[in-house]
């Protein structure tokens, strides 16, 4: 996903979470807006020395280490990321679980090394999957596991840190801005153009295997979008590819569309669903989308037609999803 239309705003980037966040805000609106933005940039990097499973000093890490043993006090952020990605796991039926890691080790794809385990290696690492496992003591903000299991916010942390971020401009009067992490995670609010006549901010959406072509635009108002797909991470063998978004109900990659786009109004929520519902496949998505009408859908899946594209959409309606003229 990327922006599109006229740069006429101004542009504040930090880089955080392994890639770089974005904050576009018009000039003027407020005066005090650039201020605000520097602000919520560094609540980013404060929730990555928070959620960060590769600083040894987070309390994701300090849960890895010690949550097996003994109850682990955490702090508010890290207690509210869990609670969010425990009942997603919940709804979904499991397609998206934040203890999963294990997954992506046993398939190579935490080192960007891709590889065919054998079964019992992936019998193994579901032995270490669960986020019933995962026990959170709200009222004394404590976390604790039942079962040999880590957390990783790999599919969460950047739509939490947007929401975040979204909440401190939202609540200093700063209306009118577009957040995204990683270009997948996007957060946007008011108008990208200050016409009346312009509904919100536009989202080029592209092939996800050929980045020149453009297939449509999706507009954004006070809305956020998650997109999720193995084009980047992939590998194959005997002939059949397996990309990086492993179910983890079996432990196995799963074989869904090229990508797919969830739009929330919440960035936390957005990120986390696009994983689970790549996971699902397009037709238990849409049956799940149907159940949850504030979950827009759009998927892309391979055309009849070689380097064709299919878009499906759920809960998406014209004013939201242009497709690219031809």
């Amino acid at each position: 996903m990327t922006r599109s239309g006229p740069p006429i705003w101004l542009e504040f980037s930090r880089r955080a979470m392994a890639c770089q966040f974005d904050i576009l805000l018009h000039p003027n609106l407020p005066a005090d807006g650039p201020e605000y933005a520097v602000q919520s940039l560094g609540l980013i990097d404060f929730l990555e020395q928070l959620l960060s499973v590769y600083i040894p000093t987070s309390d994701l890490s300090r849960l890895n280490q010690r949550a097996l043993e003994t109850e682990v006090d955490v702090s508010l952020p890290t207690l509210d990321l869990l609670r969010i990605a425990l009942t997603i796991h919940q709804e979904t039926n499991g397609a998206f679980d934040i203890t999963a890691a294990s997954l992506s080790d046993a398939w190579g794809f935490s080192s960007r090394a891709g590889k065919m385990p054998d079964e019992n290696t992936i019998r193994d690492a579901l032995d270490r999957v669960g986020s019933q496992f995962l026990l959170i003591d709200t009222a004394k903000s404590q976390v604790k596991f039942s079962r040999p299991i880590s957390v990783n916010p790999g599919g969460i942390g950047k739509g939490y840190a947007i929401d975040q971020a979204a909440q401190l401009l939202l609540d200093h009067g700063v209306f009118e801005f577009a957040i995204h992490g990683g270009k997948s995670s996007v957060r946007a609010h008011g108008r990208q153009q200050l016409e009346q006549s312009n509904p919100g901010w536009k989202i080029a959406v592209r092939h996800p295997e050929q980045s020149e072509r453009v297939l449509g635009s999706l507009i954004l108002k006070n809305l956020a979008l998650g997109t999720s797909g193995p084009a980047n991470q992939f590998f194959y063998f005997r002939g059949k590819r397996y990309g990086h978004i492993i179910d983890p109900r079996t432990g196995w990659p799963a074989q869904g569309p090229l990508s797919v786009t969830v739009l929330h109004p919440s960035a936390t929520w957005a990120d986390a669903l696009a994983t689970a519902l790549y996971v699902m496949g397009v037709d238990q998505a849409i049956q799940f989308c149907q159940s949850n009408p504030e979950v827009g859908m759009l998927a892309l899946l391979p055309g009849e037609r070689q380097g064709s594209i299919e878009v499906v959409t759920c809960n998406i309606d014209s004013t939201t999803w242009i497709p690219e003229t031809l």
